[in-house]
């Protein structure tokens, strides 16, 4: 009898040692399945502030892209009617607003061809056009007109060019100016439109990202 009565007393103890040893551990691995929740969540949280910040960084560079475009394309148009002014005029001091021209053309192009939209490739064809199609004219006072699209300006020959050739060739009433200056005028106001659409993806949870992402210096 007290035999079975310890037996009994043992199997107890060991139900009941089991049953707290059940029960720490169930407590253990809620806890752990917590923090591991937590933990996930806080990843997701930094995951999708880091893809936020990238994306507003993508539309702050694409913004600046814009605003040196337009910057450019504003700067031909007014070179272009202080070139044709002075080449009216029959001006010898022409030729450093030629350079000028040549510079903000070649700018202008090539940050056109770098820039998505239907618009800009149509701006850039148009600007190559106007070049080819008065090939003959600028290259025979100093103006060459590369096959790439861009310009080259040889200064010696332009300044040596005779005044009624400059005139046709680069005056106001020419193709070349008036078409080109039109053109520059219209790829500007298009960047000025394409960097206000690129600010206006700013965003506060974009600021609060990128605020996240300077505290922790993208180490988290």
């Amino acid at each position: 009898m007290r035999i079975r009565t310890g037996i009994r007393r043992t199997t107890t103890q060991m139900l009941n040692h089991s049953r707290r040893k059940t029960n720490l551990s169930a407590s253990r691995r809620s806890s752990l399945l917590s923090a591991a929740r937590k933990n996930a969540g806080l990843n997701n949280t930094r995951l999708g502030m880091m893809m936020n910040a990238n994306s507003i960084q993508s539309a702050r560079l694409l913004r600046s892209n814009y605003e040196k475009l337009e910057k450019s394309a504003t700067s031909l148009e007014e070179q272009l009617g202080l070139l044709a002014e002075k080449a009216d005029v029959g001006g010898k001091d022409l030729t450093a607003t030629a350079a000028n021209v040549v510079k903000h053309f070649n700018d202008t192009y090539e940050r056109l061809r770098k820039s998505t939209g239907i618009l800009n490739d149509y701006y850039r064809q148009t600007m190559k056009e106007i070049a080819v199609s008065n090939k003959g004219k600028l290259e025979e006072i100093g103006i060459m007109v590369r096959n790439d699209g861009t310009l080259s300006l040889n200064k010696d020959k332009l300044a040596g060019a005779d005044a009624e050739k400059v005139k046709a060739a680069l005056g106001a009433s020419g193709d070349f100016a008036g078409r080109l200056g039109a053109v520059a005028s219209r790829a500007a106001d298009n960047a000025a439109a394409s960097a206000a659409s690129a600010a206006s993806q700013y965003t506060s949870s974009g600021a609060l990202a990128n605020s996240y992402l300077s505290r922790y210096n993208f180490r988290g």
